[in-house]
């Protein structure tokens, strides 16, 4: 793969050439009206400069730079593989743009990066496994695109890698078990977490190190996060206990999450048996705010989520609630607050 994109990028070199002469008096590439020096230019920021259009093949004649911050413009159509020629870069942030199409598997020729950022775009397709050559990465931001399919396990073998997020795109699969710090929101994960996760030295309580709520992991959870989860779809998640002859073997309510949060939460909790359950919400004077069900539920891992609304479907005030599941002889309490 390596040589057949080596012969891609030598192909790319002969055909870009310099088109200009630099203030500097060296052959120089032009770009956005501006004439840079090939030999000369080692970063190039230009982020917040409201820019319009593609991003030029022409880029990859700047092969000397170790800085390529274009964030934050309006530039569209795809990410140039001749970007791939920049094999000394180390910052690469394309974020905040409106750039398409797939990731090319050329940025695996970039094998000096530190940081790849390439969210808040409208990139779609898969995770080239191409990623899993920039063995230097330590920060890698695809978070708000539309990509697609599982993430690939060689982004969990980058030792180097720290930070990671991936949250609102449209993932499937499980998660690799050698991944770092995480931040997956609003995806579509399936599957259990890995035991192994608790191994990492990550603040799970912040939700900037970690994330991965709105998906549809099943428990159990880890004892690490099982207070930081978040909202899971587990509508699919009763089967997943079957074949795995995993279910609850005792009552157990888990922390609100969020907690504090405005406007919603959900609520998470464990039966080991059928029951007839009751779960209300209640004020700090003990006067019941939501009665939000009061069914015969099958033993098995549940959710339910709350509104920040009374009985009444009125908006409550900001404050701190108590929030009660009965089930049986079986009662719990916690609280969180709701933020304004």
């Amino acid at each position: 793969m390596i040589k057949r994109i080596t012969t891609l990028l030598l192909f790319i070199g002969l055909a870009l050439g310099q088109n200009c002469t630099a203030n500097d008096g060296t052959d120089g590439v032009e770009l956005w009206g501006m004439c840079y020096s090939i030999e000369n230019t080692t970063g190039l920021d230009l982020s917040y400069m409201q820019m319009t259009g593609e991003i030029s093949p022409e880029i990859g004649n700047l092969i000397n730079l170790d800085s390529l911050i274009l964030k934050e413009n309006q530039f569209s159509g795809i990410i140039p593989p001749e970007i791939g020629s920049l094999t000394n870069l180390i910052n690469l942030d394309l974020g905040g743009n409106q750039l398409s199409g797939e990731i090319p598997p050329e940025i695996g020729l970039l094998t000096n990066l530190n940081v790849l950022d390439l969210a808040g775009n409208q990139l779609t397709g898969t995770i080239p496994p191409e990623i899993g050559d920039l063995e230097n990465l330590t920060e890698l931001e695809l978070g708000g695109n539309l990509i697609t399919g599982a993430i690939p396990p060689e982004i969990g073998e980058l030792e180097s890698l720290t930070f990671i997020h991936l949250e609102y795109n449209q993932f499937t699969g499980s998660i690799p078990s050698n991944l770092v710090w995480l931040n997956f929101v609003h995806n579509q994960l399936t599957g259990e977490i890995p035991e192994s996760i608790c191994d990492l030295n990550m603040n799970w309580s912040d939700p900037n190190n970690f994330n991965i709520s709105e998906n549809q992991l099943c428990p159990p959870y880890p004892d690490c996060i099982d207070s930081y989860t978040g909202a899971q779809d587990t509508s699919g998640c009763d089967q997943v206990s079957i074949i795995d002859e995993t279910c609850p073997v005792s009552y157990y309510l888990y922390n609100a999450y969020p907690n504090p949060f405005n406007p919603t939460t959900t609520l998470h909790y464990e039966l080991p048996k059928e029951l007839l359950v009751s779960f209300n919400i209640y004020d700090l004077m003990g006067h019941n705010i939501k009665s939000l069900i009061n069914i015969k539920q099958p033993e098995g891992y549940h959710s339910i989520g709350w509104d920040g609304k009374n009985n009444l479907g009125e908006p409550v005030s900001a404050g701190m609630y108590i929030y009660m599941i009965q089930a049986g002889e079986f009662r719990q309490v916690r609280k969180m607050v709701l933020l304004k």
